[in-house]
């Protein structure tokens, strides 16, 4: 069970809070004055710091005692708003301050990154893509572009097309067809962090033959 850490005595903050209720309140503590403290402190651990600046600064704050472990406020010297002085103790930390009060915050994780698709990822998708267009569209029978086709690969040791599933939306007679035409077709090795099986949707185009034209 986790170790929640509560500063100045504070029993119990409402840590289940509608969106509407944590937003007035966020609110109601912006609008607050924030007084001006003097800090002259050493480097330290982060779980000291916050103690020392709840006791200076009359702030209740509730964390969990796993979050703060093992991880160190900066030296903080001068005279900062309660707010600025949090900010720096827990910069770098990846925790950050929610107010449920004016004076009572609880500390939470920062949320993760996006991570976004890389040039390497991109280039095979569209390898991939290139590639199985141009084995479809070299059927003419298969009528590629005249319906929905929904294709799920997976590849074997050779990087080659060894598992397709089809779904045609309305022409179930085509899925054996695109079948056979992807079945052994070479890839390439995907790049590092590249996600298997890989999907793609080929959509009808006005004139029927669009996505073979490309």
């Amino acid at each position: 069970m986790s170790d929640v850490r509560v500063s100045r005595g504070v029993k119990r903050l409402p840590l289940m809070l509608a969106a509407g209720l944590l937003g007035a309140a966020l609110s109601a503590a912006q609008a607050q004055p924030d007084p001006v403290h003097a800090f002259d402190w050493p480097r330290q651990p982060l779980h000291d710091a916050l103690q020392r600046y709840s006791e200076l600064t009359g702030d209740s704050v509730l964390y969990d005692a796993g979050h703060v472990a093992d991880k160190t406020a900066p030296a903080l010297s001068g005279r900062y708003s309660s707010r600025d002085a949090l900010q720096k103790l827990l910069a770098g930390s990846g925790l950050q301050a929610i107010y449920t009060t004016p004076r009572a915050l609880m500390l939470r994780p920062l949320p993760a990154p996006k991570a976004a698709p890389d040039a390497a990822r991109l280039r095979y998708y569209g390898q991939i893509q290139a590639r199985v267009l141009s084995a479809l569209c070299a059927r003419p029978a298969l009528r590629v572009g005249e319906y929905r086709a929904a294709l799920r690969i997976t590849l074997d040791a050779s990087h080659a097309i060894d598992g397709v599933q089809v779904h045609a939306d309305g022409r179930p007679d085509m899925e054996p067809g695109l079948r056979n035409a992807l079945a052994g077709l070479p890839m390439g090795a995907p790049p590092p962090g590249f996600g298997l099986p890989a999907t793609l949707l080929i959509l009808p185009s006005a004139n029927g033959r669009e996505a073979c034209a490309r």
